[in-house]
C-alpha cells in the first residue's frame, strides 16, 4: 500500500467551488465587473495571488491584488466556517484509509485561515496534517506543498498517492514525484503511467488502489 495519501482541498475533497464562484462574482459585481464562468475557469486551482492579480487586472487597477485578497479571504472564511459540503465519496474513502492505518494530509493552495475554517467545519476528519498557502515559501503549482506534507508525515513522496482536480494542482502533484490521481471537473486531463483519472472517489476501490500501487512500483523500478 502507499505510505500516505495526500488530498487537495477545494473542488477535490470539499465542494467549495460554488462558494468561491459566488464570493468572487459578488465581490467583482460590487465593483462594476460581470464575473463570468470563463473568468472563473481561468482562476481554477489558484493560488490566491494569481486569482487576485487577475481580478485587479479585470478591474483596471481600481483595487489592488492585496485589497481583493483581503476581501475574498474574509468572505470565504465566513462561508467555510459553517457546515462544510464534501465531494461524493470523499469522507467514506478517507474513513477507509484511516481504518487501514494509512496516514493522510490535506494540502491546499488556500490561505491558512480558510483551511482552518474548513477543518473546523468538518465534524469527522482523518488528516494527520494540513498544509496551506503561507506555511511554506512557494505554493502550487510548485511541488513544495506536497513535499512538505510528506516531510511532516515522514514518508517517501514517491510512495505517496495524491488526489487533485485542477491543472495547477495536477502540475504540482506530478512535479512532486508522487503517484497522482486526477478527478477533474471542468478540464480534460490525459492519463500518464503515474497519472490516472477517475470520475469521483466512489470509483476508487481496494482493487484499484492495489493496481495503482503495483503500477507505481513498476514505474519507479524502470526509472531507477
Amino acid at each position: 500500500m502507499f505510505q500516505a495519501v495526500l488530498f487537495d482541498m477545494d473542488g477535490l475533497f470539499i465542494n467549495s467551488e460554488p462558494d468561491w464562484h459566488a464570493a468572487e462574482s459578488e465581490m467583482m459585481r460590487s465593483h462594476g465587473y460581470d464575473w463570468t464562468p470563463e473568468d472563473q475557469l481561468k482562476c481554477l486551482g489558484g493560488p490566491l495571488q494569481r486569482v487576485t492579480e487577475y481580478m485587479s487586472l479585470c478591474l483596471r487597477g481600481i483595487k489592488t491584488s492585496e485589497q481583493l485578497g483581503d476581501l475574498i479571504v474574509s468572505e470565504m472564511q465566513k462561508r467555510m466556517s459553517g457546515k462544510v459540503s464534501l465531494m461524493p465519496g470523499a469522507l467514506e474513502f478517507s474513513r477507509k484509509l484511516n481504518s487501514a492505518g494509512v496516514p493522510q494530509a490535506l494540502v491546499s493552495a488556500s490561505p491558512r485561515v480558510i483551511v482552518d475554517a474548513v477543518l473546523t467545519g468538518m465534524s469527522e476528519k482523518y488528516f494527520a496534517h494540513s498544509v496551506a498557502a503561507g506555511d511554506i515559501e512557494r505554493t502550487k503549482p510548485f511541488p513544495d506543498p506536497y513535499l512538505h506534507a510528506a516531510k511532516l508525515l515522514r514518508v517517501d513522496i514517491e510512495q505517496c498517492l495524491i488526489f487533485e482536480d485542477s491543472p495547477t494542482g495536477l502540475n504540482a502533484a506530478r512535479a512532486s514525484g508522487a503517484f497522482v490521481v486526477g478527478i477533474p471537473h471542468f478540464v480534460q486531463v490525459a492519463e500518464e503511467p503515474r497519472l490516472k483519472i477517475v470520475r469521483s472517489f466512489e470509483d476508487v476501490t481496494e482493487a484499484t488502489l492495489a493496481s495503482w500501487f503495483e503500477i507505481n512500483q513498476r514505474e519507479l523500478g524502470r526509472s531507477s
